[in-house]
Parts: C-alpha cells; structure tokens; sequence
C-alpha cells in the first residue's frame, strides 16, 4: 500500500471520528436539563409574595416575567439575591434575567401553584 493511500485513510478515520463525538457532545448536551431546587423556588416564591400573589408567569428566553398582584408584597432586594444578571419592575409586571433557568424555573413555579 502506498503511503499516500495510508495518510487518506488516516485522515477519513479521523474525520469519521470526529463527526461522531461531536453528535454524541450535542445528544448530550440537549438531554441534560437543569434542575431547579426546591429551596430556590420557595424563596422565590416567599420574596414574590407568594403563591396567592402571582397573577401570571411566561418565559422570554433567560428572562422570567411575573405579574403580581400587588407589588407592595414583594421583596424587590431579597428578590435581586437569587440573580446576577437583574430585575426590571414595570407596573405590577416583574422581569428576572437567569443565565438559562427561566423555562424550568416557570415549570416549577406553574407546578407550585396548581
């Protein structure tokens, strides 16, 4: 066998290989959800008001959107502990920005208040 015709075989090995660990790394990373605690979503829910307080809960992306009913009752400062990224306040409507949370951080609330 000549030594071009081992290099190419080589390089298709290699290439093979690396298409492969890069489907197994992305299977990977999708199947794995970040799970939210109990504890997080009970002081979330103590510095909202709690349960009876919220009207309404979406997700946009990182950031969760909850609409109260009286703002009065949330802690806006114990509430601004459980992120680095900020909270925004528009009427009774409060916007929390999570790294990548606010999806299952929104199942955990919507379970809480059913």
């Amino acid at each position: 066998m000549e030594a071009w015709m081992i290099i190419l075989i080589v390089l298709a090995v290699i290439i093979v290989l690396f298409i492969v660990g890069f489907i197994l790394f992305n299977n990977l990373k999708k199947k794995t959800k970040s799970i939210v605690s109990d504890y997080f979503i009970d002081s979330l829910l103590l510095y909202l008001g709690g349960i009876n307080n919220i009207l309404k809960v979406e997700d946009e992306q990182s950031r969760l959107k909850i609409t109260v009913n009286d703002l009065e009752l949330v802690k806006l400062d114990e509430l601004k502990t459980l992120t680095d990224k900020g909270i925004f306040v528009t009427n009774n409507t409060i916007k929390v920005l999570f790294k990548d949370d606010a999806n299952n951080i929104k199942v955990a609330l919507e379970k809480r208040m059913k």
